[in-house]
């Protein structure tokens, strides 16, 4: 039977490679003599999704910070098991 384990520098890699991905807030589409409705709505879609993308980003990275900590309290728990 093979060791399963906690690993602190494995989450604290991941944490690096999450905080590592940027969304760039883009340009805010405008169609000013539009007047297609679905255009209208294509527009507010893409301002909407560009906002709550970057806000979906921060929250992740916010959330990934947790894990080397947690890693580090399963790393203590595993080393009091024997294998």
């Amino acid at each position: 039977m093979s060791e399963i384990a906690s690993s602190n520098s494995a989450a604290t890699t991941a944490v690096a490679n999450v905080k590592s991905v940027t969304i760039e807030k883009g340009k805010q589409v405008v169609l000013s003599e539009s007047t297609i409705a679905s255009m209208k709505t294509g527009m507010e879609v893409n301002n909407q999704l560009l906002s709550d993308l970057a806000q979906l980003v921060e929250c992740t990275i916010t959330q990934s910070e947790k894990f080397p900590k947690i890693a580090e309290l399963i790393a203590l728990q595993d080393s009091q098991i024997e294998f």
